[in-house]
């Protein structure tokens, strides 16, 4: 899946109602690896979805440190 081009209301992990945006902002908010989204998120990481998380973070690390770095500059 190419979670780069979802939309963020993409259901991830439906049995807790965590969607593509909760997984990002966690990230932008600093956490940075699947167990700590695990932990923030209140999952146990066996549930339906949370295969996800890594993939999620592979995609989305990058671009959130670009952004903090300035090097998503427009125009």
């Amino acid at each position: 899946m190419d979670w780069g081009r979802m939309p963020a209301d993409t259901m991830v992990v439906e049995s807790k109602n965590i969607v593509l945006r909760d997984i990002v902002q966690v990230a932008a908010d600093g956490v940075d690896t699947r167990e700590g989204l695990v932990e923030t998120l209140g999952l146990t990481g066996d549930e339906e979805g949370a295969e996800n998380l890594q993939p999620i973070l592979d995609v989305f690390l990058p671009l959130i440190a670009r952004l903090r770095s300035g090097g998503c500059g427009g125009g």
